[in-house]
């Protein structure tokens, strides 16, 4: 090697032999701005070549670069360059690949503490991305987590957590809360998820229900902050200000409730939560049906007809589906009526929905507010206490209505026809009219298991959309008043009953394997058998992916997935962090059926016995 000098650019010429062949223009508008703002920080290795020229031996991005800043007239063509110029004897090739395999990159974290240290130093984020050829954006995530605990930050460079991980810790500014969490979490419990919930957990998240109901607009022209999580691609953020939040949704809540009350109620209330352990407490009074006059159905069959035609259109003008949509729902609620003893004696609560939207439970009976000679037909309360004949004592009652029960059971055991409808109306009570199981005298019920509450992305489960579109489409054709509902299930045919029944019992079915559970339970046992039945495959309803699935488990777990659907794996992948096998695997994966081994259906043996008959 000789001593550096300078060589004119335009004298410089790339050599056809240099090692690196991928990735050479990646990064160079990046490169470039860098040398714009700091010079040349390293010297190129050139070799003499033919006509004057000097090729390029170790450099060749850095060339490319100071081509683009000619190209954007920053510097001269002829601008002078810092050279090494190579002996004769020496192989070129090899120092070439010197040059591209030797050095070892700077590791993520010192970026960030770096970008960090230059803030902190007084260059504004727009500066330093100016200097750098990066967006704005970036160098405010870089500064974010160059801010994280020096722990976190550590456990980084040391690969403990993925990028993925320390992304989720910078949600929180408290390093005492990042180190906690961290000391807290299991290693193979360090899923960026469960990182954000523990940090957040006490915050109010712009997902959250309230948040919903009020929107971000109306928080934020109260005087409302946010603080956004860079890292989130859907924008979420958390609201600074709660008590503001809570006294938005409180005059929300007031506002509809005034709307309510003018509709003629004995009183009427708001709530933030309404459980159905709240609306137990009443009992129900239901509205009546009412036909539309003529011009009216006229008006709701063209604006039907007219939302139909422009729905399916990508051009269709969103102002006037909207516009449409609340006419069809004024001319809607204007088939029902509710009757005037009703009004007379209940009320209604205004209250928050699941999603964020209003929810408005109406005809609502206090106990204390039945009259003692209201009939129920009159105004179709439903809950009260029948009274008991007059001349009988409460031992003679129960003894003889036992008997008509009895009676009436064994009529029911031979009416195949009959027993149908009478189980598919006391199911459905449980499932479409919450609270009105009294309806009934059918000792059956159906317990639908808190699915959402054990699967970590709910709204990418394929088997809970298919049962909530299920609900949907049944909610369309039931009555609204479950006083009609036993009539209903009378007037259907037993293909519909058995339709019907097929729906409540798939509501029904619980096959999550919980911590109580043993392997051999005979309720897990019975699902596989009910699944093998049916012929179902569950390679069509469950796709492993990143988040859901391989976060989610080990390193050895993630690679033995990949051998058994691939059969084997190259050595490359061995190197990776696991945030990144994780999203490898997700892809390698796709289209391969393969899913985890709680989820396929085991073989059952029929003959083996369990001594396990808890369920």
């Amino acid at each position: 090697m000789t001593e550096p000098t300078t060589i004119p650019l335009n004298r410089l010429a790339p050599w056809d032999g240099n090692v690196r062949r991928t990735g050479i223009h990646d990064g160079i508008e990046e490169l470039a701005a860098s040398i714009a703002a700091h010079g040349l920080l390293q010297s190129l290795v050139v070799r003499k070549g033919k006509r004057g020229k000097y090729e390029i031996i170790a450099g060749q991005r850095r060339y490319l670069a100071l081509s683009k800043l000619v190209d954007d007239r920053t510097i001269a063509k002829d601008f002078p360059v810092p050279c090494i110029v190579a002996e004769d004897n020496v192989d070129a090739s090899e120092l070439s690949l010197a040059e591209n395999v030797v050095r070892a990159p700077m590791h993520p974290a010192d970026q960030f503490e770096a970008f960090r240290s230059l803030i902190d130093d007084g260059a504004t984020v727009a500066e330093v991305a100016a200097r750098f050829g990066v967006a704005e954006s970036l160098i405010a995530k870089r500064m974010k987590l160059g801010k994280l605990s020096p722990v976190i930050l550590d456990a980084y460079r040391r690969d403990e957590i993925g990028l993925d991980e320390a992304q989720a810790f910078a949600v929180s500014d408290d390093h005492d809360a990042q180190e906690r969490v961290f000391a807290n979490l299991p290693d193979w419990n360090r899923q960026a998820h469960t990182i954000r919930r523990l940090l957040t957990e006490q915050e109010v998240s712009t997902d959250d229900r309230r948040v919903r109901f009020v929107s971000v607009d109306a928080y934020r022209a109260a005087g409302g902050t946010i603080r956004q999580d860079l890292f989130c691609e859907d924008g979420t953020g958390y609201i600074e200000d709660v008590a503001l939040l809570d006294r938005l949704v409180n005059d929300k809540l007031k506002a509809s409730a005034a709307d309510v009350s003018s509709e003629g109620w004995l009183w009427t209330e708001i709530a933030t939560e309404l459980d159905h352990q709240a609306l137990a407490q009443f009992s129900r009074g239901y509205p009546e049906q009412a036909d539309l006059s003529d011009d009216d159905q006229a008006r709701l069959d063209a604006l039907s007809e007219e939302y139909d035609s422009l729905v399916d259109d990508d051009d269709a003008n969103a102002d006037r589906l909207a516009e449409i949509d609340e006419q069809i729902t004024a001319l809607q609620a204007m088939t029902t009526t509710w009757p005037a003893g009703t009004l007379a004696i209940a009320g209604a609560i205004v209250s928050l929905g699941y999603n964020g939207e209003l929810r408005i439970e109406r005809g609502l009976v206090r106990k204390q507010d039945i009259p003692a000679d209201t009939e129920a037909g009159e105004a179709h309360v439903v809950g009260e206490q029948a009274s008991k004949p007059s001349g009988f004592s409460d031992r003679l009652v129960e003894d003889l209505t036992a008997e008509k029960s009895a009676a009436i059971g064994a009529a029911l055991a031979g009416n195949p026809d009959v027993a149908l409808a009478a189980v598919v109306h006391t199911l459905l009570l449980d499932l479409a009219y919450p609270g009105s199981t009294e309806q009934t005298c059918l000792r059956l019920r159906v317990s639908p298991p808190m699915l959402k509450a054990s699967i970590a992305k709910p709204d990418s489960s394929k088997g809970l959309a298919a049962l909530a579109a299920a609900k949907d489409r049944l909610g369309d054709h039931l009555p609204g008043n479950p006083h009609d509902l036993w009539s209903w299930c009378l007037a259907r045919s037993t293909t519909e009953l058995l339709d019907l029944l097929a729906f409540a019992a798939g509501s029904a079915v619980d096959t999550v394997k919980r911590k109580v559970d043993r392997a051999g339970s005979s309720r897990l046992t019975h699902g596989n058998r009910l699944a093998e039945a049916m012929k179902l495959d569950m390679t069509a309803c469950y796709t492993a992916t990143a988040a859901g699935y391989f976060t989610r488990v080990s390193r050895a777990e993630i690679l033995a997935a990949i051998d058994e659907a691939k059969g084997g794996h190259g050595p490359a992948l061995d190197k990776l962090k696991k945030s990144e096998l994780a999203v490898r695997a997700e892809h390698l994966l796709a289209g391969t059926g393969w899913i985890p081994e709680p989820l396929r259906i085991a073989p059952v043996d029929v003959t083996a016995d369990t001594d396990d008959h808890t369920g």
